[in-house]
């Protein structure tokens, strides 16, 4: 059973696409961890839940996919909230993020894959050597 409590990434937003007002205040807690907005490698959508969408942003991020469960693969993590609109009375959903120093794929998706070792042949001519029991 999926865990509700963590965010399932729902896509992978090119970071040029990011709207200026969310870009301004993600930089601002940046600057607050010495990093600028160009670090951030990584941007996209992830569901919190079936009504809630969020943005996620990371320094660095594993191999992720949409549908991965997202999860803090350590480093520093904050949120954020900006008005979609500079000015006006009328209220409105703020851009809500999420913005990770190191993101990864629930189960361990930061850790790039282990390749198994290469497998040693098995033909008679590659075979060990036998004691011979006589000698």
């Amino acid at each position: 059973m999926q865990d509700l409590s963590a965010p399932t990434l729902a896509s992978i937003v090119p970071l040029p696409a990011v709207p200026d007002r969310l870009r301004s205040a993600v930089a601002k807690v940046l600057a607050d961890w010495s990093y600028a907005w160009d670090d951030v490698t990584f941007a996209g959508t992830a569901e919190l839940d079936r009504s809630t969408e969020v943005w996620v942003f990371a320094i660095s991020a594993g191999p992720l996919a949409v549908g991965d469960e997202l999860e803090s693969a350590g480093g520093r993590g904050a949120g954020v909230a900006v008005s979609a609109f500079s000015g006006g009375v009328i209220p409105v959903t703020p851009y809500q993020a999420r913005v990770y120093e190191y993101l990864g794929r629930r189960g361990g998706g930061f850790a790039p894959e282990r390749e198994s070792p290469p497998q040693v042949p098995t033909t008679p001519d590659t075979e060990p050597a036998r004691q011979d029991p006589q000698h």
